[in-house]
């Protein structure tokens, strides 16, 4: 028998169900764990259910990496707001700690969209994750070079030296290849303020 024709308003409800559900398993599990059968049982679905809403499990993953892309794009651009009415050094200062933050309670999602190789069925999804984040650095490195209090220069490459600098300790540790867990939160500390020191003129 036929399923019964489901409205757009249901169909879009399920795919972020079974969004919710590939969420789930990677901040549990790892990018490992995303697989069809994995997210299938997640929902409580036969894992044939999940092709009615995603062609392939590629498909399915760009949506995930598109929907997290997009609610961290609202974030940003909530920091920006405060930044053209603010201070510019603090919201670079939260821009740049939120990657700590991240690998810090959600160390498996920093993991997928850090760490983990480049799927060639989403290598595009992930060049605009990363684009996103530089293109939101380098606007806010406009504002301070406009403002006055971050030197001239280039704010795209001055934004991906930024996010090089703040990102090495957590791509280290969580690929493993640094285990000394004082250190770490030593150099968490010590490459923020290196990444501030060299936007800002002055260093703090």
């Amino acid at each position: 028998m036929p399923r019964p024709k489901q409205t757009p308003e249901q169909i879009a409800a399920m795919r972020e169900r079974i969004l919710d559900a590939a969420l789930a398993l990677v901040s549990e599990q790892g990018p490992q764990a995303l697989t069809i059968r994995a997210i299938a049982k997640q929902v409580g679905v036969s894992h044939m259910v999940l092709y009615t809403y995603f062609d392939n499990r590629a498909a399915l993953v760009a949506a995930f990496v598109g929907r997290q892309r997009e609610r961290m794009k609202a974030r940003r651009a909530e920091i920006v707001r405060r930044a053209e009415t603010g201070d510019v050094r603090e919201a670079l200062r939260e821009s740049l700690a939120s990657y700590a933050l991240m690998a810090q309670e959600r160390p498996q999602i920093y993991r997928f969209l850090w760490v983990q190789p480049i799927d060639a069925s989403h290598h595009t999804n992930q060049h605009y994750h990363l684009r996103g984040q530089q293109k939101h650095l380098a606007h806010l490195i406009q504002l301070g070079i406009e403002r006055g209090i971050i030197a001239g220069g280039d704010p795209d490459l001055a934004a991906a030296a930024a996010l090089c600098i703040v990102n090495a300790p957590h791509i280290l540790h969580l690929s493993g290849r640094l285990q000394d867990e004082t250190l770490y939160t030593q150099l968490e500390t010590e490459t923020l303020k290196i990444a501030m020191n060299y936007l800002l003129k002055t260093g703090e």
